[in-house]
């Protein structure tokens, strides 16, 4: 990955937690126990892209395209797709309170 301002942004890290939360309304969410992104693991509400549309099967797992960003960077061409594999998950389909908004 690019070294952005002196700072460099690792491409995964286990160690990565929940570093920012944002104030969302009546938004299509998830809240997830255990899930994976970039080798972390976390927990918390996640705001998705496109509602329901945004949870897809690939490779044989459900990943949910959430907007989150990694270590204070958003991703420019496309939100992260985040593994549900092995992950409790509910639908919160009107959901308004705090999200992840920055894993790092």
């Amino acid at each position: 990955m690019k070294n952005l301002s002196n700072n460099t942004i690792p491409h995964t890290s286990s160690k990565a937690q929940v570093s920012k939360l944002q104030r969302v309304q009546d938004v299509f969410a998830i809240e997830v126990k255990n899930a994976k992104y970039r080798g972390a693991t976390f927990s918390g509400v996640l705001e998705l892209v496109n509602g329901s549309d945004s949870i897809k099967k690939h490779k044989g797992a459900y990943r949910a395209n959430a907007k989150l960003a990694w270590f204070g960077q958003e991703l420019k061409k496309h939100n992260p797709f985040i593994n549900l594999s092995g992950a409790q998950v509910m639908l919160l389909p009107s959901y308004s309170g705090d999200v992840v908004a920055c894993l790092g």
